[in-house]
């Protein structure tokens, strides 16, 4: 198992945690459907680096055959090393993210949620790994072994969970090197100000560094430049890339229709609408209240749903292949019936009735 499986039940105890702190002060941190997305949506990326694992390691692993050097996993000064340098490409990656649509199409479910909490740490794009992985195999050729770098990983990964919350203040001389709350809140913000800045895993002073660091002066505004209205994880994964395939097919030149898998993600051809960064910062939440029945139901799957997920983690590398596929196949129906569930639509009864009908061949696979 990895760092980041074994740190799920303490991700849940946070969270617990953050809920009754809010309530003690009065504050809403958690809106249910908010959550249901959040938490599907970082179980995605989750299943998807376990089925897709062949090509997220292999491609490591193929590099550090070729190493320039023999790094030693008792080595301390090796591992600090590691750690600098991973958050360092970590850095690169992030910000490139927020430069170039193709990046920031599967980035932006990170930063979907017009709420601001422990849960929104969870919520990841399923298919970032493709894209992250590429920037780190410089540490392959350096010659950090690739269980070495998956635990530098995966603990660089679980750092930047305690950093989703307003709850937590400001930090004193800690801010100046360590990545925080507060600068996390205005990476987060779609604030004119706010926008691609603090890029930082673990580490600020990369943000120093290169120029992109802003201070939280001024509340953020949480969510997309466009917000995505949606709780449906299926919707919030694809609708990113659906942006850039309308904007590549009503590009009037053809060389358009290619620059825009590259160029920032507000980019438009020439004769093509510009998109406003400016927002209010009044701006209302997208607020779809589901029935008592509909969110019991939710509620209740969507535990059912993690549970049979971990366990799918736990055991995922010594699963057949069929399996997994099988499973990710019932997984991804999970993700548009139960959002479609909380959104009323009325599809999302059938789906996940076939659903529960395919449980039990599916868990039967898994045992």
């Amino acid at each position: 198992m990895n760092v980041i499986t074994l740190s799920i039940p303490g991700f849940f105890v946070l969270m617990g945690l953050e809920w009754l702190v809010g309530r003690v002060k009065k504050r809403r941190v958690y809106r249910g459907p908010d959550v249901l997305a959040d938490l599907l949506l970082g179980s995605a990326q989750t299943l998807f680096g376990v089925v897709a694992a062949g090509v997220l390691l292999g491609s490591y692993a193929l590099l550090y055959e070729r190493r320039f050097f023999d790094v030693s996993p008792s080595s301390t000064l090796a591992w600090a090393f590691l750690f600098v340098g991973l958050d360092f490409l970590y850095y690169w990656f992030h910000r490139a993210s927020h430069r170039m649509s193709l990046a920031w199409a599967a980035h932006a479910p990170h930063h979907q949620s017009e709420d601001y909490n422990f849960a929104v740490a969870l919520r990841q794009g399923p298919v970032q790994p493709l894209v992250s992985r590429f920037f780190y195999l410089p540490l392959a050729l350096l010659g950090f072994p690739p269980a070495m770098f998956a635990t530098a990983l995966g603990i660089n990964t679980v750092y930047q969970f305690w950093i989703h919350t307003e709850l937590v203040g400001k930090l004193g001389p800690l801010e100046w090197v360590l990545n925080t709350p507060s600068h996390h809140r205005v990476h987060h913000g779609c604030n004119g100000r706010y926008l691609d800045r603090n890029h930082g895993g673990m580490l600020i002073i990369w943000d120093r560094l290169f120029g992109t660091f802003e201070p939280e002066t001024e509340p953020p505004v949480y969510g997309t430049v466009k917000p995505i209205a949606s709780w449906n994880p299926l919707v919030c994964a694809w609708v990113p890339f659906r942006d850039i395939l309308e904007t590549a097919a009503r590009a009037p030149r053809f060389l358009d229709k290619l620059k825009v898998w590259v160029m920032p993600p507000g980019w438009r051809p020439r004769g093509m609408e510009p998109v406003a960064i400016d927002v209010a910062p009044d701006r209302a939440k997208y607020d779809v209240r589901p029935t008592r029945g509909a969110g019991i139901y939710a509620a209740v799957m969507l535990a059912f749903t993690l549970v049979v997920t971990v366990y799918f983690l736990v055991k995922g590398a010594s699963l057949p292949r069929t399996t997994q596929l099988v499973f990710s196949a019932w997984f991804v129906a999970a993700l548009g019936g139960l959002g479609g569930v909380l959104e009323g639509r009325a599809w999302a009864k059938p789906l996940e009735a076939a659903r529960i009908v395919a449980t039990p061949f599916v868990l039967g696979m898994l045992l």
